[in-house]
C-alpha cells in the first residue's frame, strides 16, 4: 500500500495533541493533501513548531481543552455534529523525566484522556479509523527485538501509562463494534522544531546555541531513532489501511537504518555539524529508571503496509539544522514545506 493522497482530500480529520511536534507536522501534511483539519489541544503545552503555523489557514477548527478532565459530554459539545473520517488520538504527556516528577498527572493525561477521546467517538458515532500512538516502551522487556505479540508490562509510570492505554484500547475493541481503532508503537521520533523539555534533540540545540557544555544521562543507550516524516508517513498508511479494511490493527514502527545509533553518537554528529567545540558531559542517571536499549521489529508494517523508513540519522541531523539555522519565520515555515513536499513528491 502506497500513501494515495487523493483519498486524503476532503476527508475531515481529527487530531488530538495537534499543537504539538507530531500533531503540527501530521497537520500540515495533512492540509498539503487536502484535508479538513480539526485539532484539540491543551492549551499552554504548543511545540515551538506550533507558533510558526498560527493563522495560516491549516485547521478548519482548534479547540484548546484538558481532555483528561473533560467530560464525553463535553467533547460532544465542543465537536458538534462533526463526522470525522480520521481520529489521529496524539495527545499525551509523553516524557519519561516529567512523568517520574508528576507521576499522576501522567496517568490522568495518558488513561483518562485516552478514555473520554474513545467514549466520544463511540457515543457520537464520529469516525470510521482511529489511528493511537502509544510508544516502543511498552514491552516487557524493550531491549528485545520485538514483534507487536510480545508480552507488554512498564517499568516506570511513564511506560505503565501507556500499557494502561493498551489496555484501555483493546477493551473499547470489545465494547464497541462502531469503530476501529488501530495503535502505532513507535521508536524516538527526530525532526525540526520539536524543543520539548527534556529532549535530546532539544538540550543539544540549546547546548550549542548557547556555547555550553552539553550533559547526556545516558550517553550509551540505543533507541530506535526515526525521522518525523517516516514516523508520520507510517501513521497515515495505518489510518488508510483501518478505514479501507474496517480491521483494528498493531504495528510497529521503527527505523531498521538507524538501530544501533548511541545518545553519545548522535550528540557528536551534532557538534561536528553545528561546527561546534561544545564538550559532552556523560552523567549517570539515578533518578528514574530508564532502559538502556529499545528495539523494535517493524516486518508487520513493512509486509502489510509497504512501510519503510528511508531516511538515515545524518539526513535526519541535516534537516534539524536546516530548521534551527533559518533566519525568519518565514524561511523556517518553507524548511518544513519544502521537506514535507520533497518526502512525499508533492
Amino acid at each position: 500500500m502506497k500513501i494515495d493522497k487523493s483519498f486524503w482530500n476532503k476527508k475531515k480529520v481529527l487530531i488530538t495533541g495537534h499543537s504539538g511536534f507530531k500533531g503540527i507536522w501530521l497537520s500540515v501534511i495533512l492540509k498539503e493533501f487536502g484535508a479538513d483539519v480539526y485539532g484539540i489541544s491543551k492549551e499552554n503545552l504548543n511545540s515551538d513548531l506550533y507558533k510558526f503555523f498560527t493563522n495560516k489557514d491549516i485547521f478548519t477548527e482548534e479547540h484548546f481543552l484538558d481532555l483528561s478532565s473533560t467530560s464525553t459530554e463535553g467533547l460532544k459539545d465542543i465537536l458538534g455534529n462533526t463526522k470525522f473520517d480520521v481520529v489521529f488520538h496524539l495527545a499525551a504527556q509523553s516524557l519519561v523525566p516529567e512523568a517520574f516528577t508528576n507521576p499522576l498527572e501522567t496517568l490522568k493525561v495518558n488513561i483518562f484522556g485516552t478514555f473520554h477521546v474513545l467514549m466520544a467517538c463511540v457515543e457520537n458515532d464520529l469516525t470510521k479509523s482511529i489511528v493511537v500512538s502509544t510508544t516502543d516502551k511498552v514491552y516487557r522487556d524493550p531491549s528485545n527485538h520485538n514483534n507487536e505479540d510480545a508480552p507488554l508490562g512498564g517499568h516506570e509510570f511513564y511506560s505503565s501509562s501507556k500499557v494502561s492505554q493498551e489496555m484501555i484500547i483493546d477493551a473499547f475493541k470489545n465494547y464497541s463494534e462502531k469503530i476501529k481503532i488501530s495503535t502505532v508503537r513507535s521508536g524516538n521520533v527526530l525532526g525540526p522544531g520539536d524543543g520539548a523539555k527534556g529532549r535530546i534533540v532539544t538540550d543539544i540545540i540549546n547546548a550549542l546555541n548557547t556555547k555550553t557544555e552539553i550533559e547526556l544521562r545516558q550517553p550509551y543507550s540505543i533507541r530506535p531513532w526515526q525521522d518525523i516524516l517516516d514516523s508520520l508517513y507510517g501513521y497515515l498508511l495505518v489510518a488508510q489501511s483501518n478505514y479501507i479494511n474496517k480491521k483494528s490493527k498493531i504495528y510497529n514502527l521503527n527505523s531498521e537504518i538507524n538501530n544501533e545509533v548511541t545518545v553519545k553518537e548522535i550528540t557528536e554528529k551534532f557538534i561536528s555539524k553545528w561546527g561546534s567545540n561544545s564538550k559532552v558531559i556523560e552523567l549517570e542517571n539515578k533518578e528514574f529508571y530508564e532502559s538502556e536499549e529499545l528495539r523494535l521489529d517493524s516486518s508487520k508494517a513493512i509486509n502489510e503496509l509497504g512501510w519503510n523508513s528511508s531516511v538515515d540519522i545524518d539526513l535526519i541531523i541535516e534537516k534539524i539544522c536546516e530548521w534551527e539555522l533559518a533566519e525568519s519565520i518565514e524561511l523556517k515555515e518553507e524548511v518544513i514545506k519544502n521537506q514535507i513536499k520533497n518526502y512525499f513528491n508533492l
